[in-house]
């Protein structure tokens, strides 16, 4: 039953940001959509992580949510591919601040959200 919850709590996950590329993605050559898809999926565990340890969460509702929906949703090989490509192309600049941006902004909005 577990990885039932996860595969399908991952294919959820993976058709929205699938959406949320499409809607982002086209409108400038910076990969907006896979950002705002990690960033909002790290906020989103850590969320899920402050509802785990206060008031507890269904063992089948934290493999749906927490492993499957973010799992699904964020993603960091399309991430690196992204990074990749636009130092390939010699943006390096765009390339190093979007990296950098991602990972400072998903692990501060994780530690935010955990502090509160």
């Amino acid at each position: 039953m577990s990885i039932l919850l996860v595969f399908f709590g991952g294919m959820i996950g993976a058709i929205a940001r699938f959406e949320v590329s499409n809607l982002l993605n086209g409108k400038s050559d910076f990969p907006l959509g896979t950002a705002a898809a990690n960033i909002s999926g790290g906020l989103l565990l850590g969320i899920l992580i402050r509802l785990q340890e206060t008031v507890g969460l269904e063992d089948w509702l934290w493999l749906l949510l927490a492993a499957g929906f973010c799992g699904g949703y964020t993603t960091y090989s399309t991430f690196s591919y992204e990074v990749f490509h636009l130092i390939e192309q010699g943006q390096w600049k765009k390339g190093f601040v979007y990296a950098g941006t991602s990972l400072i902004i998903t692990v501060a909005g994780l530690f935010f959200i955990l502090l509160l």
